[in-house]
């Protein structure tokens, strides 16, 4: 056995404390904010396109000249679909006519603030769980006392294009005889089935057994 290396943890929580909720906070910013200087009118959305969880929104408008001009929206849409012959307010700019913006969508900027601060509780857990688990593996090394588990219960996760994951239930006996049991995450497609025998490390601190599968 030997310790995860902290720098997954820290990627984690580089990845959903800093990296997601700022690049949330930046789509927030930039579809509540406006330029100054456009004509607020009337547009005609002619082409809604999605793709996953992005869209873009294709419209016209008859500029103060009487040209029709196609045009996009660039803060979007907001949160919702747009369909072909909608009217939709935007703000129309002398300097770059193809280039429209929408009225803010306060709820989409809501939801992408709340999305950012459920990033942040989520990587907070997330990094912690991982710390965790090297600190176990850590005092496991330095003090665990080795044995035989029995796997008990195996629960597949990922497949597809990802990667398949065991996680497992095992128990194990320890020197006086006394039964105990933990989960264990095999490393990405290693075949575990129950009944399957693996050496565990395990030791007593503060009153509780701690214990983990030996790869």
């Amino acid at each position: 056995m030997k310790k995860d290396s902290i720098g997954g943890a820290l990627f984690v929580g580089f990845l959903f404390i800093l990296l997601l909720p700022a690049a949330l906070v930046f789509l927030s910013l930039n579809s509540m904010t406006v330029p100054d200087g456009g004509v607020l009118t009337d547009c005609v959305v002619t082409e809604f396109i999605k793709i996953g969880n992005t869209s873009e929104t294709k419209v016209q408008y008859v500029n103060s000249a009487g040209q029709t001009v196609n045009a996009r929206i660039s803060n979007g849409i907001g949160g919702r679909s747009a369909y072909a012959g909608e009217h939709v307010k935007c703000y129309v700019y002398d300097d770059n006519p193809y280039e429209v913006y929408k009225d803010p969508d306060k709820m989409a900027g809501i939801f992408m603030y709340a999305g950012a601060a459920g990033s942040v509780i989520l990587g907070i857990i997330l990094t912690a769980v991982l710390l965790r688990k090297r600190g176990v593996q850590g005092y496991l090394i330095k003090n665990g006392v080795q044995t035989q588990g029995t796997i008990t219960n195996v629960v597949i996760k990922g497949g597809g294009n990802s990667f398949v994951q065991c996680v497992c239930d095992y128990s194990f006996s320890d020197s006086s005889g006394q039964i105990h049991t933990g989960r264990h995450t095999f490393m990405p497609n290693k075949r575990v089935s129950i009944g399957n025998y693996f050496p565990v490390l395990y030791a007593e601190k503060g009153g509780k057994i701690l214990s983990d599968i030996v790869e």
